[in-house]
């Protein structure tokens, strides 16, 4: 019953979005039944508000109910689901995201457009209707003869799976229990993020509208200062998210960083490039009266890109490439056929009235605000681009491969670094130049005190910090004696793959100084005299922040790190239970494991850092299904964070990790054991003992090499319990020269069993033995990943000062728009 009503309310819904637009496109045509078609639109939009919310409103009643016999509740939650994540069971889905995202359209629509947008009311919100038309379309489950538009979350559980066995002999069966969250959205983040993003996806609407309007209606000036405040609030909210979607990802997932250049973070990303791109235009627009194309086209192609990020997310396309990608419900064509509509009303609609656009007379002085702020423009609009090409490779490679991939993170990187330093210079430049022309002598005068704070800055970066060590690429710049030959470039070439990235960064920094102190200064005298003026200061201080925050955290990076048996460093190592470790200055106890309240399995780390202060992390790893997660644990300092992740012998059983836990449980015969001096065991399922009867510092053997630097045996004693004969045994450990490690096997051929003497701790005395040929006592012990992040939390404090100065430009254009409303009335 309540899933026919759900239908129900989806379908009035639809014809009243549908009826909405209609009757708003023929008021909009301005003829004499213009207030009637006004008032129908309005009672059409009031009845899509109301529809929709009840339908929102129902959907999480059923959540909440835990009602089994619709196939949306059984998807995604379960009965152990705690009442705060079942809010993001209803997002978790396409249908609950999308129906999300029609509330807030329709509440944007109605609340707030309608009563504010005066003689613009008509055109906007048959621009608005038609965006509505389509959203309701995704989920209102509408059988048009053999087709089905859209596929609806109030479908029952046989309807959704007709052919399981269990409908066919019973229809009415209602499971016990749910299939319950995905466990990476079991995170309180995921219960704030994607409300955010959608209201940001919403508000990114209103710029398009009135673009469209103003194409339609010929009014080419005046709708830059209605859309202005809208701009700023879908950039602030949309920007927001993201920075949620990335602490999420910091947070939560165990790679250790905050973006992943997945493409479905990208596709998020590109819109609010794209709006802080258009937001510049119309600044131009409305100060010098130039940019009136690009301040079209941007707002136009803004909206754009939240669609297309609708198709790449949800159409199935990006499956195979991306771990946030929907699940492809059937919704491809529908999607297409959105986009395509989008695109043919905004750029069909410029491309027609291109002509009429007015052109300054002149161009601007290149030694002016609104010239910088152009170039600014190109250079995100260029950003933009580079990200969405990458995003869309898996798309264009179908043209060429039948399973085409996703471009390395790597093409990123080098894309848009170049780019960054050029948006931070003209973020730090555009606040000192003021609009019109400036002199040389003027310019000279405002740059003096930022560059000599930046290249101070800069140089004490430089020197105080491993920036350097941390950030060239050992190994890419070696160059044979036949490239050599090739000539000067050749040279060129291998040393930029070395020390490029460095040289970047650095100038990355350089410029995010120059620009934090740039603004820095404006701010200062802003706050002084009108502080109203001072959000656009704000935001390129908080964006100059971000960008150090991004060199420091990401650049500047320092893996904890143990050398391996080959000699190489390796960001991962073991930690037995009970036994402390100490890694780059950091000393690490395990001491075992931990029952969160969530139900998941914490392993318990006791961990003093080189300044001697003493913490315990709690990082997190736990199987669900087939599937291991991990949730790391982090201590943040003032400056720095340690990131910490765990694996447990289980799980590395399962992924039959390599070397300093190969054998732990994957591969047997054989395995790992850790013993101190007097330690005795079984091994082989009670077919040797084991005893540890001494190290032997003194090693005199053939089998070691001249190029050992140390040489440490470890004297054991084998007895076979069913002959009852003992066997002496000396594996050696070895430290070379060049300080790699490497052992030499004892081996007992005719029992084919060995011993290996792989690793010892100093402090504790035990040695780390690896057997092959007999099982091994099951040891409790956790391979450990661990970060220092610096200066990650100036990343934060960057997003939020930056937020914040795009929320004081917002409120400041609120009020401009309501002042020139006052006099113009």
């Amino acid at each position: 019953m309540l899933g026919t009503v759900g239908r129900l309310l989806l379908f009035a819904a639809f014809a009243a979005s549908a009826l909405s637009a209609t009757a708003y496109f023929a008021a909009a045509r301005g003829r004499d039944t213009e207030p009637l078609w006004n008032a129908l639109g309005r009672v059409g939009w009031g009845v899509v508000t109301l529809t929709t919310t009840a339908a929102f409103g129902l959907l999480l009643y059923l959540l909440f109910t835990k009602q089994y016999q619709y196939a949306y509740v059984y998807k995604h939650v379960s009965n152990d689901l705690g009442w705060y994540y079942t809010f993001s069971a209803l997002w978790e889905g396409q249908e609950g995201s999308f129906l999300l995202w029609i509330v807030y359209t329709s509440l944007v629509g109605g609340a707030l457009l309608i009563w504010s947008s005066r003689e613009y009311e008509a055109p906007l919100m048959t621009v608005f209707g038609l965006c509505q038309v389509f959203l309701v379309s995704m989920i209102v489950g509408l059988p048009v003869g053999p087709v089905e538009i859209g596929t609806t979350p109030f479908s029952g559980l046989a309807e959704a799976f007709p052919e399981a066995p269990v409908f066919q002999s019973n229809s009415g069966y209602v499971p016990p229990d749910g299939q319950g969250l995905n466990e990476l959205l079991k995170n309180y983040w995921m219960a704030i993020h994607p409300p955010v993003l959608f209201l940001g996806f919403a508000a990114m609407t209103v710029p398009f509208a009135y673009a469209v309007s103003a194409l339609w209606k010929r009014r080419y000036t005046e709708w830059v200062r209605r859309a202005l405040p809208w701009t700023l609030f879908a950039i602030a909210v949309l920007g927001l998210a993201i920075a949620m979607g990335g602490y999420w990802a910091y947070e939560t997932l165990s790679f250790g960083g905050y973006w992943a250049w997945d493409p479905v973070e990208n596709a998020s990303l590109v819109p609010w490039i794209v709006g802080v791109a258009a937001l510049h235009a119309m600044l131009i627009q409305k100060k010098s009266g130039r940019g009136h194309k690009a301040a079209l086209l941007l707002s136009v192609l803004a909206y754009m890109f939240v669609v297309y990020e609708s198709f790449l997310t949800r159409s199935g396309i990006l499956g195979d490439v991306s771990v946030h990608s929907f699940v492809d419900l059937g919704l491809y064509n529908q999607l297409l056929i959105w986009m395509a509509v989008i695109a043919l009303v905004g750029f069909g609609l410029f491309a027609w009235r291109y002509r009429e656009l007015p052109t300054p007379e002149h161009e601007s002085y290149a030694l002016s605000r609104e010239f910088l702020m152009f170039c600014g423009v190109v250079l995100l609009t260029a950003t933009a681009t580079v990200i969405i090409v990458g995003t869309s490779a898996p798309i264009l490679g179908h043209l060429v491969r039948d399973q085409p991939s996703a471009v390395p993170t790597d093409f990123y990187d080098r894309w848009t670094l170049p780019l960054a330093i050029g948006i931070a210079f003209l973020a730090g430049l555009g606040q000192l130049f003021w609009w019109g022309k400036m002199t040389v002598e003027r310019i000279n005068r405002a740059l003096r005190v930022p560059i000599t704070l930046a290249t101070a800055s800069t140089a004490l970066v430089l020197f105080t910090a491993p920036f350097v060590a941390r950030t060239i690429r050992p190994g890419r710049g070696s160059v044979s004696p036949a490239t050599a030959d090739a000539g000067l470039l050749s040279g060129l070439s291998g040393t930029w793959s070395v020390y490029g990235q460095s040289l970047l960064l650095l100038l990355l920094t350089f410029m995010a100084f120059f620009a934090l102190y740039a603004n820095g200064a404006v701010l200062w005298r802003i706050v002084r005299g009108n502080p109203r003026m001072a959000g656009g200061a704000l935001s390129h201080v908080g964006f100059a922040i971000l960008l150090l925050g991004v060199v420091g955290s990401a650049g500047l990076e320092d893996p904890l790190q143990v050398r391996g048996s080959n000699g190489e460093k390796r960001d991962y190592f073991v930690l037995m239970n009970g036994e402390p470790r100490t890694v780059d200055g950091y000393r690490m106890r395990y001491e075992g494991t931990e029952r969160m309240e969530t139900g998941r399995t914490a392993y318990r780390l006791n961990v003093e850092g080189p300044g001697g202060e003493t913490f315990a992390l709690k990082p997190v790893a736990y199987k669900s299904g087939d599937q291991w997660f991990q949730d790391p644990a982090i201590k943040t300092f003032f400056a720095t964070d340690l990131f910490v992740s765990a694996a447990p012998r289980e799980m590395q059983s399962d992924l039959e990790s390599e070397d300093e836990v190969e054998g732990a449980g994957g591969k047997p015969p054989g395995g790992q054991l850790t013993m101190a001096v007097g330690d005795s065991t079984t091994i082989g399922n009670g077919a040797f003992a084991l005893e540890f009867t001494e190290f032997n510092p003194q090693v005199s053997s053939p089998r070691v090499p001249d190029s050992a630097r140390i040489a440490v045996a470890a004297r054991m004693e084998v007895t076979n319990l069913q002959t009852e004969e003992t066997r002496r045994i000396r594996p050696i450990y070895l430290v070379m020269q060049d300080r790699s490690q490497t052992s030499v096997q004892s081996v007992i051929r005719d029992w084919k069993l060995a011993v290996s003497f792989n690793g010892m701790n100093v402090d504790s005395g035990k040695a780390h033995l690896k057997i092959t040929g007999a099982e091994v006592p099951e040891q409790d012990w956790v391979v450990v990943q661990a970060s220092v992040k610096p200066y990650i939390n100036v990343f934060w404090l960057g997003v939020l000062i930056l937020t914040g100065g795009v929320v004081v430009s917002m409120g400041r254009r609120v009020q401009d728009l309501r002042f020139w409303r006052r006099r113009s009335s």
